[in-house]
């Protein structure tokens, strides 16, 4: 991911109301280029691959990979862009590569994932890649999937 790249991603992204466990703090995400700065240098500052999701030419989303103990585990995350880009196959496809990313290119035994609880869209595609639950709270799920 470039800086252009984040900047034109956020430019056309919006927070999805459905995701939100207390929907009263919804707002829409407002494009904000300091803020999208700030957020590559966040992600920079971790250490943290990040990857495009493409749809064509157009952006559908990012992936990121955290969390990593080297030769040990990793685990990711992912957003879709906007709703426009949801039950197109995008997420599943993009989280299949950054599993096989993970356990082949990085040689890391294990990934883990997790899902806020309202997405059920999440934790179907999770369940769906072999991905196993191995715990939750009040406000997560949390998944695991080993070599």
């Amino acid at each position: 991911m470039t800086a252009e790249m984040y900047h034109a991603y956020f430019k056309e992204f919006d927070n999805d109301p459905e995701l939100y466990l207390d929907r009263s703090k919804f707002t829409h995400y407002v494009y904000d280029p300091a803020r999208v700065d700030a957020y590559i240098a966040r992600q920079r500052e971790k250490q943290r691959i990040c990857f495009a999701i493409m749809a064509g030419d157009d952006m559908a989303g990012e992936l990121v990979i955290k969390d990593i103990v080297p030769h040990i585990s990793a685990s990711f995350g992912i957003c879709m862009k906007n709703d426009g880009f949801k039950g197109r196959g995008f997420g599943t496809q993009a989280e299949r590569l950054a599993a096989d990313f993970i356990f082949n290119e990085l040689d890391i035994p294990t990934v883990f994932a997790d899902a806020i609880r309202p997405n059920l869209r999440s934790q179907h595609v999770l369940e769906k890649l072999g991905f196993r639950l191995t715990g939750e709270d009040e406000s997560f799920r949390y998944y695991r999937m080993d070599r």
